[in-house]
């Protein structure tokens, strides 16, 4: 099942601003809550994945899936130019030093997830599988 690694806007109770109803069948890990946000892992249908990135309040970073052995192959390519650009604008809006060009979207997303939480380990972050 493909997954998306994003940053939500969230009420003030601390709850993502997402219509779930929408979307029942998506699960969510959340890493931790910076401001009005937070940073999370879902999971669902690409389209799912795809309609809730085109939400105003989510901010996508990649999109990852797994297949055998290799797990989140997609965190090795180099971030793309319109998501680079989302993402900076967001960060720029907060004060976080933005992304360069040439970063991989693992590197960026330890680096945005760290900042929100200095423990957080990419290689044991992850969503359980319900059958």
């Amino acid at each position: 099942m493909p997954k998306l690694f994003c940053a939500i806007k969230e009420h003030s109770r601390g709850e993502p601003q997402v219509d779930w109803e929408q979307f029942p069948q998506v699960s969510q890990c959340h890493c931790e809550s910076v401001g009005e946000w937070g940073l999370y892992l879902l999971a669902g249908t690409g389209a799912q994945l795809s309609a809730l990135n085109a939400l105003p309040e989510v901010v996508g970073i990649v999109a990852v899936t797994e297949s055998g052995e290799t797990k989140w192959a997609e965190l090795d390519g180099v971030i793309a130019a319109g998501v680079r650009t989302r993402l900076n604008a967001w960060l720029s809006a907060r004060g976080h030093p933005t992304i360069p060009e040439d970063w991989t979207y693992r590197r960026v997303v330890e680096a945005v997830f760290k900042r929100a939480h200095e423990r957080f380990d990419l290689n044991s972050f992850d969503l359980a599988e319900s059958s």
